[in-house]
């Protein structure tokens, strides 16, 4: 494969086998938003396949092999077995097939400044407020989230600059076919163990990943992360870190206070000076640590703190991760 849109782009019909799977409804919209033909299908019926129907997406529930006869190229998610019958119809026609994360990591290829967002946890929640930091401070980003966010209407970007923002997770490895140039890096902790079967293998994933960087890249790491802290030795790029335990971090987070809601209130500091007072619409101690990593990649690519406020402001969580919808009065009678 090619590494820019418009060679991607020469592909008149793209199928994606497994395209109600978070990753690859954003990828295919993406793709179709460019010009390109899309098809897919998926074995269920899902809010993302009715989604992807409403917008013109040709999506098959079950298997559709005159789908794949008139496709250039198929792309296929890590879940779909080798002997699906429209994978097993690709080969035996010869037509082209592309894992999700191979793809999506030559889609990468195609923007200067990709901005990945990986840990075990927290992913989305931050790649959100990344996202929304840099809409409103007017740097018109790509983005790739894993789940709808309500800002964007869905799940996807397509903006009209070098910026690409997205999630690169780290199961069976996907994101070491990425090309960042700056990596946020949350925490390393046990996960996906049925393809890492232990904690060492999870960490050398992620010292791979490092690696990637370019040395003019940026790595923002979690400095309260002990599985995490020994990270920067292997690239050369600039490193950063966050936390609110490790006060020699670059940005530290104190001076927390929670609303009746479990929203923060908290100061944070650069470098030991008081840098800014930042607010939460979304609750838990987790989430200042994760609006922190923001907040020290946003500051080191000039945003200004007024629109991390606004983008704080705004975000109310994510879908199904513990988003805010608002208050019910309600009364009970014994």
């Amino acid at each position: 494969m090619s590494n820019t849109i418009e060679d991607i782009k020469k592909y008149k019909t793209i199928h994606f086998i497994g395209i109600g799977g978070i990753s690859m409804s954003g990828i295919a919209e993406t793709l179709k938003n460019l010009g390109v033909h899309v098809t897919g299908s998926d074995w269920s019926e899902s809010e993302i396949t009715n989604r992807l129907i409403s917008h013109g997406i040709d999506v098959t529930i079950g298997s559709d092999l005159n789908k794949i006869r008139n496709a250039d190229l198929i792309v296929y998610t890590a879940a779909i077995s080798k002997d699906d019958p429209e994978l097993v119809e690709a080969d035996k026609l010869k037509i082209k097939t592309c894992e999700r994360a191979v793809f999506l990591g030559e889609l990468t290829k195609s923007f200067k400044e990709t901005i990945g967002i990986s840990g075990t946890h927290g992913k989305t929640t931050t790649t959100s407020l990344v996202s929304l930091c840099f809409i409103k401070a007017g740097f018109d980003p790509n983005v790739q989230v894993g789940a709808i966010l309500k800002q964007l209407d869905g799940n996807y970007r397509i903006g009209n600059s070098d910026y690409l923002i997205l999630e690169a997770c780290e199961y069976v490895e996907s994101f070491l076919h990425f090309h960042p140039k700056a990596e946020i890096i949350l925490n390393i902790d046990n996960d996906h163990l049925d393809y890492f079967k232990n904690l060492d293998n999870i960490k050398n994933a992620f010292k791979k990943y490092i690696q990637l960087l370019p040395s003019d890249g940026l790595l923002v790491l979690n400095a309260d992360d002990k599985n995490s802290q020994d990270l920067e030795k292997y690239t050369k790029a600039k490193c950063v870190t966050f936390g609110i335990e490790n006060s020699n971090a670059n940005f530290v987070a104190k001076n927390i206070k929670f609303d009746k809601n479990g929203f923060a209130s908290f100061d944070v500091y650069k470098d030991g000076i008081l840098f800014d007072s930042f607010n939460l619409s979304i609750s838990g101690m987790h989430n200042v640590l994760n609006a922190t990593s923001c907040i020290a990649l946003c500051n080191n690519y000039g945003i200004p703190n007024e629109a991390i406020k606004e983008a704080f402001k705004s975000f109310t969580g994510a879908n199904r991760r513990l988003e805010f919808k608002g208050n019910l009065r309600r009364s009970c009678y014994i």
